[in-house]
């Protein structure tokens, strides 16, 4: 029916469908974006839960397992017939030391002395001291005191004495000995969501992100959909391409690039999912420890170079900016006034070298290049560490995981890399016909 339309009404209507096609892509990115960040937040939130200073690195956590294996050890210890004779000669061992180290201290103290008169003092000490204690007979009675020591062993009462001073001896020794863990941020987390525990909130959290991403990647397809039928319409229309489709095609790969320099390209996570090992008898496990997370998408990265304040993290954020933000805008912006000679400007030296001889100088190619290589060269190197860390001990089994993944900002700035690509060969078009 197209074709009987006469050509002004056909131009209008091709320019209207691709216009709400524009619009169409220009909201699904939108609505991308905002549910591609809201889940980078929710993915930092959750690495910030699990991470590694809260449990594994953590002091306050090592002496709860190991207060609680004490008191469990002590809850349970009972005396029996099969262990009675090597907790006996044990204790005898430390009882015999305890006398021989009370008789040479004696002797030492007796014999001591600056004048003749101490020394005269200290041997009478120390001879009524052989004919009041006999250390000889003390040690042989060291069997019949290692049963009153068991049997006092076997009261509930002595065990749970036993075991409060115990747990109180750890608590004052790590006290004593490490700096306390700051929950700040752990606690701001737990706070903006409303949780009680890292339990409920972990389940939460996840849920939304996963609901998050999978909308969020319906309405990046719909938008990828959407622009690819606007470039299949423009392809179709060379060399006679209008200018109104021109500039349907050169705001659509704008609404590409900005998703893919506004959400994460790349998340970057190594997480040890289980650390077990056996101590007194009793397993130690750690769960869920993440070791690190990034989720980065260019805009942030260059965020994070100029917050810095180093001169030389500031030169490399310009040149991040400059070569995937501003030079392929302007290099798209260039081709679209080339295209309608807007304001006489094709004859302008700096808007026909960014249309046609900027090619070879465009990093948008390169710097997806670039990701594509960081992507791999994390994942591998994370993948070696982390085998390096589950071989490194024996007796200890640990899980890893390497959770480092392409996303979705990724593909939406590939899609605008091939999409300035079709732009430059409808440029070429259009210049080859205007030159024959």
């Amino acid at each position: 029916m197209s074709a009987t339309l006469p050509p002004a009404r056909a131009r209008l209507a091709a320019a209207l469908s691709l216009g709400l096609l524009l619009l169409a892509a220009s909201l699904l990115a939108v609505q991308a974006i905002i549910d591609l960040r809201r889940v980078q937040q929710l993915e930092t939130d959750l690495a910030e839960l699990h991470d590694v200073r809260y449990g594994l690195l953590n002091a306050e956590v090592w002496v709860e397992q190991l207060s609680g294996l004490l008191a469990r050890k002590i809850d349970t210890f009972e005396v029996t017939e099969a262990n009675r004779p090597v907790i006996k000669r044990n204790i005898e061992i430390a009882l015999d030391r305890i006398l021989v180290e009370v008789e040479d201290y004696l002797r030492r103290r007796n014999t001591g002395g600056d004048n003749v008169w101490e020394r005269v003092g200290g041997a009478l000490r120390q001879g009524v001291q052989d004919f009041l204690v006999d250390f000889d007979e003390l040690r042989a009675q060291t069997p019949r005191y290692a049963d009153a020591v068991i049997e006092e062993l076997n009261r509930p009462q002595a065990r749970a004495e036993l075991k409060e001073r115990l747990l109180a001896a750890v608590d004052a020794a790590a006290d004593a000995t490490f700096t306390a863990t700051d929950f700040s941020a752990y606690n701001a987390v737990l706070a903006r969501h409303g949780c009680a525990d890292t339990a409920a909130c972990e389940a939460r959290l996840r849920a939304a992100a996963t609901a998050l991403e999978a909308r969020a990647r319906t309405f990046a397809l719909g938008a990828l959909l959407a622009v690819a039928t606007m470039f299949f319409v423009g392809w179709r229309e060379r060399p006679h391409l209008q200018p109104e489709v021109m500039v349907m095609l050169t705001a659509g790969s704008l609404v590409l690039l900005a998703g893919g320099v506004i959400t994460p390209m790349i998340d970057v996570e190594a997480r040890i999912s289980e650390l077990r090992f056996v101590l007194l008898g009793e397993p130690i496990v750690f769960t869920d420890q993440v070791l690190y997370f990034q989720s980065k998408s260019i805009l942030d990265v260059v965020r994070v170079l100029l917050e810095t304040g180093a001169w030389d993290m500031i030169f490399v954020a310009v040149l991040i900016t400059l070569f995937s933000l501003v030079l392929p805008s302007l290099k798209v912006l260039a081709g679209f006034i080339y295209y309608l000679n807007w304001r006489g400007l094709r004859a302008n030296g700096a808007v026909y070298f960014l249309a046609l001889r900027s090619g070879k100088w465009s990093m948008a190619d390169v710097l997806v290049v670039a990701m594509l290589m960081a992507y791999v060269g994390f994942s591998g190197l994370v993948e070696s560490q982390l085998a390096a860390v589950a071989g490194s001990g024996r007796g200890v089994d640990v899980i890893t995981t390497n959770g480092t993944a392409l996303k979705l900002g990724f593909y939406l700035f590939l899609a605008f890399v091939l999409a300035s690509l079709v732009l430059s060969a409808l440029l070429e078009a259009r210049a080859g016909k205007r030159a024959s």
